[in-house]
């Protein structure tokens, strides 16, 4: 007979998070093992999940838990609120899936996992952000109390976070491993750029309109900064450069523009319609074949996170400019196959775009003389068999 897994998360586009669920289902013992997921809303990665075989369902009140930030906010009490009101549903499903281990895919669902271990399940929380130990000090060693009684196991998608519970005997580090697999559909630069896109230089940004990404920043940057005519950046997860004035939120979008006011998402579209040389396309897990035609891959995370792009670059030989963060540190083994600056810099950000853009030799060397150390460290073999060994282990204690 096999074992139930129940997964929890609440993001069903693509992403990090979301792609590393994905894998983690893909590469699960299905002899042994039966993925049961549970998500927030219908959305691309579901499709995914059901055609490798796994049981999708959808529970709406599904939620987080405030990350790193104070609780004395109208917006952080409503999350906790909402948190709180969604036990009993999640409760619900551990039970009707009649779950064995059921591994909550993100810290910031940690709540979850006191009904797991009431019901006398295996509870595994997959521990993906990054915390700054000396801020909102007082939520995060709740968390960590939380997290130290109720659950069996901590799985640290690098050592950064396992050192941010700092809960050394119940955590594991399982590195998200790469797998271009079903990720290779090839996407023609000649469509996106014209037949002579091989002469040009393109800048490759996957992180779409996000602040903690640091969209506006790159475009911006881009823009003003890098004027050869052979430099392009192709920015993914935008599907348009229009400004949609629909509704009655478009009236008063119109409102606030006369008065020169714009939305984040605004603002960045404002850019990309002045300058013709960065394309947009919508959000895409087929992105082997862009890291294999862009020139270099930017990333610009305005706070410290795990960014795998990073990753996926170094993998194929292709420069990363990235804000040195401390997952960017240990991606690219210390920063020996990367370009980093000053997180937060702009100065430094258009120093170093520059530099990338001008010396294509010494950037591309960088990558590829540490392109055998990711592939060992992100090697799909060895995590999972990490994963399938850890699952095995729970069921016999």
């Amino acid at each position: 007979m096999k074992t139930n897994i129940l997964y929890i998360f609440h993001v069903s586009t693509f992403g990090g998070g979301s792609l590393c669920l994905l894998n983690l289902v893909k590469e699960l013992n299905k002899e042994k093992f039966n993925p049961i997921i549970l998500l927030k809303n219908w959305g691309p990665l579901c499709e995914e999940l059901e055609r490798i075989g796994a049981t999708v369902i959808i529970e709406s009140s599904i939620n987080t838990v405030p990350y790193n930030r104070a609780l004395f906010k109208f917006n952080s009490i409503k999350q906790i609120i909402f948190m709180l009101l969604s036990i009993k549903k999640v409760k619900y499903w551990i039970h009707k899936t009649e779950a064995d281990i059921v591994h909550i895919n993100t810290m910031m669902m940690y709540p979850y996992a006191i009904p797991a271990h009431k019901l006398k399940r295996k509870v595994i929380i997959h521990m993906r952000e990054h915390w700054p130990v000396k801020e909102n000090v007082l939520q995060l060693n709740f968390a960590k109390k939380i997290i130290e009684k109720y659950t069996d196991l901590i799985i640290a998608i690098n050592k950064t976070s396992a050192g941010i519970l700092n809960l050394p005997h119940k955590t594991q580090i399982i590195y998200d491993w790469i797998d271009f697999n079903e990720r290779d559909r090839f996407i023609d630069f000649k469509t996106i750029f014209g037949k002579e896109y091989k002469k040009l230089k393109v800048f490759l940004f996957l992180g779409g309109i996000q602040r903690t990404k640091g969209a506006l920043q790159v475009v911006k940057v881009f823009q003003e900064n890098l004027k050869g005519k052979d430099a392009r950046l192709l920015f993914v997860g935008c599907d348009s450069k229009q400004i949609i004035y629909t509704g009655w939120k478009g009236i008063l979008k119109k409102a606030l523009h006369f008065f020169n006011y714009f939305t984040y998402s605004d603002k960045i579209k404002k850019i990309l319609q002045k300058d013709d040389r960065i394309m947009c396309i919508a959000t895409t897990n087929q992105v082997k074949s862009l890291f294999e035609q862009a020139y270099c891959t930017v990333v610009f995370p305005t706070i410290p996170h795990a960014i795998i792009p990073i990753v996926e670059s170094i993998y194929l030989g292709k420069p990363i400019l990235s804000a040195n963060t401390p997952e960017a540190l240990e991606y690219s083994n210390q920063g020996k196959g990367a370009i980093l600056f000053k997180m937060n810099d702009e100065k430094k950000f258009i120093d170093e775009l520059t530099y990338v853009y001008e010396n294509k030799e010494e950037v591309y060397e960088r990558a590829s003389e540490n392109t055998s150390f990711v592939k060992d460290l992100f090697s799909l073999e060895t995590n999972r068999r990490k994963l399938n060994k850890i699952y095995n282990k729970l069921l016999e204690e």
